[in-house]
């Protein structure tokens, strides 16, 4: 095959990319490719020309088609993940003030080890410092809403207390009324006995007392909650 007709135009000369496609074809376990590749590159020396005709021949058929497709985009991964290896081998540089950049280096020193070596071990201990702190504000936020949930439920209770208690004492107050209205006269005098009259009037506000003094409490525990 002679002349650049059907040359793939995506195949790069620099960078030793040919080499690398060189590589990967013959690499291939087809053995119709492997079998055209012999017939296209032989007694031909291995270069950028070469591959490039070799590509243009095998996509003349389906098959070789397929197999430059997937070489191409195998390419286009090689040439992403050597990028991303440059960019991590890329040294990195930043300005310190002197006093910083003494106190490194005599810290460094101290520690028998190098100045950039000290600069990571601070970076990660700084970041394992930030990790807890995250915890430690994710625990403080569960905390919070457990006693935010505690409260909530004591104040509930609280004011089911006090309906209790609001109920008691408008049933006392519908029968005070009651006893009035029906006799006619707000105080109309007891000639029984005195005893009696004070155990069956404890009786009735025993509850009433305990309702609201069990309210208050709840109360009372709920505001030094919420100090």
């Amino acid at each position: 095959m002679t002349g650049n007709a059907g040359r793939p135009r995506w195949l790069r000369k620099a960078g030793n990319e040919w080499e690398w496609a060189y590589r990967y074809m013959h690499q291939s376990p087809d053995e119709k490719i492997q079998t055209r590749l012999r017939h296209v590159t032989r007694g031909k020396d291995p270069s950028y020309g070469m591959v490039a005709d070799a590509i243009a021949y095998l996509q003349e058929t389906r098959d070789g088609l397929e197999f430059v497709t997937r070489l191409r985009n195998a390419l286009r991964q090689h040439r992403h993940r050597s990028l991303n290896a440059g960019k991590k081998r890329k040294p990195y540089s930043f300005t310190l003030p002197t006093d910083t950049k003494k106190a490194l280096s005599i810290r460094a020193k101290k520690l028998e080890m190098t100045e950039t070596a000290l600069v990571a071990d601070l970076l990660n201990g700084a970041g394992k410092l930030l990790e807890e702190h995250h915890k430690r504000e994710q625990l403080l936020r569960d905390a919070l809403d457990f006693e935010r949930k505690r409260v909530k439920q004591l104040d509930d209770r609280w004011k089911t207390q006090h309906r209790e208690a609001m109920r008691q004492i408008e049933r006392q107050a519908i029968l005070l009324s009651m006893w009035e209205l029906t006799l006619g006269q707000a105080d109309p005098g007891f000639e029984g006995d005195q005893a009696t009259l004070q155990s069956d009037t404890k009786k009735k506000t025993r509850e009433i007392e305990k309702a609201i003094s069990n309210a208050l409490k709840k109360h009372t525990l709920i505001e030094a909650r919420l100090i």
